[in-house]
């Protein structure tokens, strides 16, 4: 399997080749080297985006759909959006797949593909190419049952859902359990990626204790994040290791945060809030 770079990998190298380029011209003007060194920062930013095939190749699909669903009549994206109904229906079990390449508008396909760019190359650098397809359609699966189910019986609601974020999610939750300290760009500050799924995880908790008309899928998400439990039939000894070396390194984080805020920081922040 080759080896899938890191964010911060590629970050430090851009900056050092960009801070080079004024040694290179003089370096070309001496014929030491040649022009087209002047274009290796962009060539290892294309090679960066590209290095994750499947992610790429998944990203790619999902924005070819959503141009082509823009044809589709309202009956057509109605029959391949997933109701919680459709689970009962064998007949429409395809939706728990076709619901995934579907999203309502650009900054809904845009804000879900930016983040499985991020999470899909963490988990591929780890797992490859076909593990991380086991767990993006594997999650985005569990993610539809497990928001139907919830739905249905506990709810008694039956309104379609569109989107990869079910998907996306499961990606979150094997991502900060294989490598929870990769550092990631995606909230522009350099975070270990733990720290970002924490966030995404404690927004759809949230949303589900407080519900609002955001048009989020909560529930979708939660059962993405509980889809790596299905992912584990998919993996071998050593990735299963790391998994739980993951959860108990999350875990003591978790706790020693809790410990600090409880502790330390608890009376100051009441003391300057109202």
């Amino acid at each position: 399997m080759a080896e899938i770079e890191s964010e911060s990998q590629f970050v430090w190298k851009f900056i050092w080749n960009i801070l080079l380029t004024p040694i290179t011209l003089v370096m070309i003007i001496f014929k030491k080297k040649q022009v087209g060194d002047l274009f290796k920062p962009f060539a290892d930013f294309f090679r960066f985006v590209w290095e994750p095939k499947f992610t790429v190749m998944i990203i790619l699909l999902n924005i070819a759909a959503f141009f082509y669903s823009s044809t589709f009549s309202e009956a057509t994206m109605s029959s391949l959006a997933n109701y919680p109904s459709d689970v009962l229906q064998i007949s429409q079990w395809h939706t728990l797949i076709t619901s995934g390449f579907l999203h309502l508008n650009l900054a809904h396909l845009l804000g879900n593909m930016a983040a499985i760019f991020i999470f899909g190359r963490a988990v591929e650098r780890t797992l490859g190419f076909w593990k991380t397809a086991a767990v993006y359609f594997g999650a985005l699966v569990v993610s539809n049952i497990f928001s139907s189910l919830i739905s249905l019986y506990l709810l008694g609601e039956n309104m379609g859902g569109v989107g990869a974020s079910g998907a996306l999610m499961g990606l979150v939750s094997v991502a900060i359990l294989m490598d929870p300290f990769y550092l990631t760009y995606e909230l522009i500050v350099p975070l270990p990626i733990m720290v970002v799924g924490w966030i995404a995880i404690y927004g759809d908790i949230t949303g589900i204790l407080n519900p609002a008309e955001d048009g989020i899928g909560h529930l979708a998400h939660v059962g993405g994040f509980l889809s790596v439990m299905a992912t584990m039939f998919f993996l071998n000894f050593q990735d299963k290791a790391k998994l739980k070396k993951g959860l108990l390194i999350n875990i003591a984080s978790i706790a020693v945060i809790y410990g600090i805020y409880f502790f330390f920081l608890q009376d100051k922040i009441s003391a300057v809030l109202p």
